[in-house]
């Protein structure tokens, strides 16, 4: 009887992580972008409406550690830009909520522990495109309690913070 109990609770925790897992994603990206009419300044001056079909890269993880999973997601250019903004959705009740924006040029996001990592490649004045020669700067993003915050910068040759 015992070895059944683990057995039951043991599933229902796989069966709970598992849904939590299903429901994070770029479906799950792509309608918190359009839920909360996201506007972002990305390649000039005037914040224009985000495509939800322009979300990129998606990281779940509860980065706000309030129990509910939040979303980082980068946002694509469509073109050789590569990835050029980036929003954070909290989930607040039956919402999702914008916590953070940020703009850049081929960014990408990753996530160190509870945190997550905004990377942009530095170009010098004669770089290509194609290969930034100055390496990459990265910021680590940690919840504050009520915002993310910088808490750390850094310079590297590497993409990988």
């Amino acid at each position: 009887m015992r070895f059944l109990a683990v057995v039951l609770v043991a599933a229902a925790a796989t069966t709970s992580a598992h849904a939590a897992g299903a429901a994070c994603g770029a479906a799950t990206a792509r309608a918190a972008i359009a839920s909360t009419h996201l506007r972002l300044k990305l390649l000039g001056d005037t914040a224009q409406r985000v495509d939800p079909a322009s979300a990129d890269e998606v990281i779940c993880f509860d980065f706000t550690r309030d129990g509910r999973l939040d979303l980082a997601v980068s946002i694509a250019s469509g073109g050789t830009a590569g990835d050029i903004g980036f929003v954070v959705f909290r989930r607040a009740a039956a919402a999702w909520r914008v916590a953070l924006t940020g703009a850049g040029y081929k960014l990408g996001l990753a996530r160190i522990g509870g945190d997550f990592v905004e990377t942009q490649p530095v170009y010098r004045s004669n770089d290509a495109n194609c290969c930034p020669s100055g390496g990459f700067d990265h910021r680590r993003f940690h919840w504050s309690g009520a915002r993310f915050v910088v808490v750390r910068a850094w310079h590297t040759k590497s993409f990988r913070p």
